[in-house]
């Protein structure tokens, strides 16, 4: 992967950053007000710049800033063009060419045009990245870009349609373009512009708008996030007879959510989840509607991911509001055969991954990220649906910069990957894992490129990072969360909040560990050191958790690699092994070290546990075997 930093995919996400620029507040116009007028000059650049003021040329800062001039000796029927002398992908000054023409003052109404037009040729055929109008480095809020336009060696019309140009009434962005050498192989080459104006052709016909790039998308959300509207563009058809497809601002649009209440949306193309249920989200330019539609299902708010505590200094972040990232990276790539649906949304003030209709996908890395020093990757899932599994590949992608697979996704060349599935996912809570960098990838992840993603099918990530390994604390200085469940809801065997049913022993004969009464914070905790397993028992009152319907237990340890829970029901007749027991063991792996987990289980995910009405053991195992410290707080039934 090239770790060069420009890319046309950079340009597009500064732009639709530019979009996300909140709007100012407009009041009424009184009907006694006088409107002001604007200029309604179309031409820009007709062998000289029309009427655009002193200080119309802006290029963008990570461009080659004198790339442009205008040239006395080449025009179309003229002796005069702009000329845009496009560097190598290797000039230290600039790696691209790319600029806007903007008014130096109040700006135009180009209200009676229906499209800009320009004359342009090449040293070389070659296509070109972005031309468009509409940017001003202000709100951009009426950008139009067209992607990857042909030019040729002679000079040619082109054609820019204004998807509405009856919102073109103070307009300063009157032209932009921006110009890299993907397709030359990072070889420079010369552009030249010229009769760059707006026109009334009348000619542009049968609009076709489009939002979502044409699908009918469903994705779940929550009460308090934020979905930015993409894919938005609008196609015409030319005199010639062929399409052309401008990528249009969400302010040429008009939005409708069919439900308020769950859904709205801003000018700028946002959707802002308001309540529990489902809302249709369309568009329309001008009257004619889109193509394309979203429905949003909401089931109330979102819990909080819980929020990264290790220092900046021990982390490369991915995905992360607690960090800065250590690259830019591609959350859709858009697979061959993926079948996924990815939005970044923001939930109560954070971003978070959502995924939905998952078969496989990917988070592609723009740049590589040298893990060497670094034992861990830290992600937080969450899911609503019971069974929920996911498998998550981590690829070094090796010297050559290239993701490299067989048939079956296995790495092939100078690729190498650790493949990690999650345990079966509890519903409504964040799970967190650490995945050891461990296997084939230990040796090389200085090229770290990709996270792939399979299964699911629909999940929520949040906090992707790779970690060091710093020596843990080996005890907790604050307490175990408080339960806030009503008592007459839960069966406790162990916790301060409730009043705690009779148990034999936290630690049966049999155990392979050392149990501590500790206090923390000066709440009660059960400490158990040099763990591998440890048995607690209710055999002489045993516990009747046939109306409960999850577990719930606080661990807190500085070391261990997985922890599992283990019921056993000793069936009617009340004695082990009599015949009629059952029992189920439930493992997380790479849980989070160093802070409290709050596991809450579904007692139904205990699938061995054919009974809950004779409960008498509760068996915690830890790994590494005979050396896990681990506390316990807060162990009781609930429904």
């Amino acid at each position: 992967m090239e770790t060069r930093k420009f890319e046309i995919f950079k340009i597009s996400l500064l732009f639709l950053s530019l979009f996300a620029i909140t709007l100012s507040c407009e009041r009424d116009v009184s009907d006694d007000a006088v409107l002001a007028s604007f200029s309604k000059q179309g031409e820009v650049f007709t062998d000289n710049f029309v009427d655009m003021g002193s200080d119309f040329y802006l290029p963008f800062a990570d461009s080659k800033l004198d790339a442009f001039s205008v040239d006395t000796e080449e025009g179309f029927e003229s002796d005069a063009s702009i000329r845009i002398n496009v560097p190598n992908a290797s000039n230290p000054t600039g790696n691209y060419a790319g600029a806007i023409l903007r008014v130096d003052g109040a700006g135009r109404d180009l209200s009676g045009f229906d499209a800009v037009t320009f004359y342009a040729k090449a040293s070389q055929g070659v296509s070109v990245d972005a031309f468009g109008f509409g940017q001003d480095f202000l709100e951009n809020k009426y950008l139009a870009t067209v992607n990857n336009v042909s030019i040729e060696t002679g000079w040619t019309k082109y054609i820019i349609p204004i998807p509405d140009p009856s919102k073109l009434t103070q307009e300063r962005g009157v032209f932009w373009y921006a110009m890299g050498t993907q397709a030359t192989g990072g070889l420079g080459y010369t552009v030249w512009l010229d009769e760059i104006r707006f026109e009334k052709l009348g000619t542009i016909a049968q609009p076709r708008p489009v939002i979502l790039n044409n699908q009918n998308l469903v994705q779940q959300s929550f009460t308090g996030s934020t979905i930015p509207l993409s894919g938005l563009t609008q196609t015409y058809n030319l005199a010639t007879g062929s399409d052309v497809t401008v990528i249009a601002a969400p302010s040429y649009f008009d939005f409708i959510s069919s439900d308020p209440g769950v859904a709205t949306v801003s000018p700028l193309g946002v959707v802002s989840i308001v309540g529990s249920g489902t809302s249709v989200i369309t568009g329309s330019i001008n009257g004619v509607d889109a193509s394309g539609s979203l429905t949003v299902s909401s089931t109330g708010s979102l819990p909080v991911a819980p929020v990264p505590t290790r220092p900046q200094s021990l982390v490369k972040s991915i995905f992360s509001d607690a960090y800065i990232d250590e690259t830019t990276s591609n959350f859709s790539p858009g697979f061959g055969g993926s079948t996924t649906q990815t939005s970044v949304t923001s939930s109560s003030n954070d971003e978070v991954l959502i995924y939905t209709n998952n078969n496989f996908t990917g988070i592609i890395f723009d740049n590589t990220v040298d893990a060497t020093a670094l034992s861990f990757m830290h992600v937080d899932v969450y899911v609503q649906q019971p069974g929920a599994q996911i498998r998550m590949d981590v690829r070094d992608i090796g010297a050559d910069g290239v993701i490299s697979s067989d048939n079956n996704g296995f790495p092939t060349g100078d690729d190498r990957e650790i493949r990690f599935n999650t345990s079966t996912l509890a519903p409504g809570v964040w799970t967190s894992f650490d995945i050891p960098l461990t296997g084939n990838i230990a040796t090389q992840k200085n090229n770290l490129g990709a996270i792939i993603l399979v299964g699911g099918p629909n999940f929520i990530l949040d906090n992707i990072y790779f970690y060091g390994a710093p020596v843990a604390p080996i005890a907790p200085t604050v307490a175990a969360p408080n339960p806030t469940r009503p008592a007459a809801n839960v069966i406790s065997l162990f916790s301060n909040a409730y009043t705690n049913v009779t148990v034999d022993t936290f630690r049966t004969p049999w155990s392979s560990a050392t149990l501590q009464d500790v206090t923390v914070a000066g709440n009660d905790t059960k400490l158990y050191t040099n763990l591998d397993f440890v048995g607690i028992e209710t055999v002489a009152s045993q516990v009747n958790a046939s109306a409960m319907t999850h577990l719930h237990i606080d661990i807190w340890s500085p070391d261990f690699t997985s922890f599992s829970v283990k019921l056993v029901d000793f069936g009617p007749n009340g004695v082990f092994a009599g015949g009629d027991d059952s029992e189920h063991q439930i493992d997380f792996t790479a849980p989070v070290r160093g802070s409290w987990i709050s596991y809450d289980i579904p007692l139904s995910n205990f699938t061995g546990l054919t009974a809950r009405s004779n409960l008498a053991q509760y068996i915690l195992v830890a790994q590494p075997s005979g050396s896990a410290r681990v506390y316990m707080d807060n162990m009781y039934f609930y429904n």
